[in-house]
């Protein structure tokens, strides 16, 4: 079986001050929707600023999120809320959002993980050729200044807004790559992620089916019944060893305690970590709509936190209903690294640890379809009739 490889890169500017910053308000998702209620016709920024000082006891729901979203009018805010919520999908979620339903026994339990394991093993893999936008905003818990430094207030416990990108994922052939525009305006296929911290991909059919052959020759027991977007879902609860694992974590790039230069792309430190996480699952159809991993990783090494929640919803492709991802939020904590050039880098695994939050949101699929046409000889073969374009790509912000 084939590992499931994820990279993280980094490459920011080393602080050398010790981590510090003000404690965070705790408060729950009830609390928070009065004061997203209390916030409308207040400046943006104000309620960008209280919302940074929070933090969520209990997780905040994507539609939710999107409902909230939609009635925002300030870009701070709406940035402000998305690492709120982010932050939180690794929780549990509000009592009032689990249903009374009985614990299934031990047999309807089997029953929903064969489904589960049916559906990611058979199902899934029946993808058909299409592209889709994926839209990527980043946080950040440091910050760097033009000239690559760190003070000490780009130091604290909040996640800033560093900036959003966008990108056409393919998925040809059970294979997925990413077009991006780069800095000339030409397209750039590619199979791994180009931005800084920890990215997730394989999540169109790969992911799935690493974690679900780990989990099934690991330990997996019931959890909870959970609200989903069309009824309860049956979350379980999982939990992979290290020699058992099959989920890779590349991190780049790791620098020396005597300053040598290393060159990159090359990764230089690899990882097989062991993980635990939940799987939620349509006791009806056996369709996982939402995976959650969590990386058992050492506090020792320059990455102790590689993280990844995916979820998954019905999407419209070429006249027929799939099951495809339409969000995933990726988190890491690494050892900050200063850049001395775009190809070189330098420092040391030891220090603070920069928190790394991704947010990707993945719509507008399309059918991916090629023409071929058979012209009589001596016919000009020239195409006069090309495959319209793949659309540009958009940001996701309000």
């Amino acid at each position: 079986m084939q590992r499931l490889a994820i990279l993280l890169l980094t490459l920011v500017a080393l602080p050398l001050s010790p981590e510090n910053g003000p404690a965070l308000q705790k408060i729950t998702v009830a609390e928070l929707e009065q004061v997203l209620n209390a916030a409308h016709g207040r400046p943006d920024a104000e309620v960008a600023r209280e919302l940074v000082d929070m933090e969520l006891t209990e997780r905040l729901s994507t539609a939710k999120l999107a409902h909230w979203s939609a009635n925002l009018r300030g870009s701070m805010t709406w940035q402000a809320l998305i690492a709120l919520a982010d932050t939180s999908a690794f929780l549990e979620p509000p009592a009032t959002e689990i249903p009374a339903i009985a614990k299934p026994n031990l047999s309807m339990q089997s029953k929903i993980v064969s489904q589960a394991a049916n559906y990611v093993f058979k199902n899934a893999p029946r993808l058909p050729n299409f592209f889709a936008t994926k839209d990527t905003a980043e946080f950040q818990d440091i910050l760097t200044t033009p000239n690559n430094t760190v003070s000490m207030t780009n130091v604290n416990s909040h996640l800033h807004y560093v900036g959003s990108s966008s990108a056409t994922v393919l998925y040809r052939d059970g294979r997925e790559v990413r077009e991006v525009l780069g800095e000339t305006g030409a397209k750039d296929a590619r199979d791994t992620p180009s931005s800084n911290g920890l990215n997730a991909w394989g999540v169109f059919g790969p992911l799935l089916s690493t974690v679900m052959e780990d989990v099934l020759r690991g330990k997996m027991i019931w959890s909870h019944w959970e609200q989903g977007p069309t009824g309860p879902l049956a979350v379980f609860r999982y939990e992979v060893l290290e020699g058992r694992s099959h989920y890779e974590v590349s991190y780049c790039c790791v620098g020396s305690n005597s300053g040598d230069f290393k060159r990159i792309p090359s990764p230089l430190f690899e990882t097989v970590p062991g993980y635990h996480g939940e799987i939620a699952v349509d006791p009806v159809s056996g369709a996982i709509l939402r995976l959650v991993l969590q990386t058992d990783l050492q506090p020792t090494l320059p990455i102790v936190r590689a993280d990844t929640i995916v979820e998954y919803g019905p999407e419209e492709i070429g006249g027929e209903t799939y099951i495809c991802p339409v969000k995933s939020v990726s988190a890491s904590k690494s050892a900050v690294s200063s850049v001395n050039a775009p190809w070189f880098y330098t420092g040391t695994t030891t220090g603070p640890k920069m928190t790394t939050l991704n947010d990707a949101v993945f719509r507008q699929y399309h059918l991916f379809r090629g023409e071929t046409r058979i012209l009589p000889q001596g016919k000009d073969e020239r195409d006069t009739n090309p495959t319209a374009p793949v659309p540009p790509a958009v940001s996701h912000e309000p």
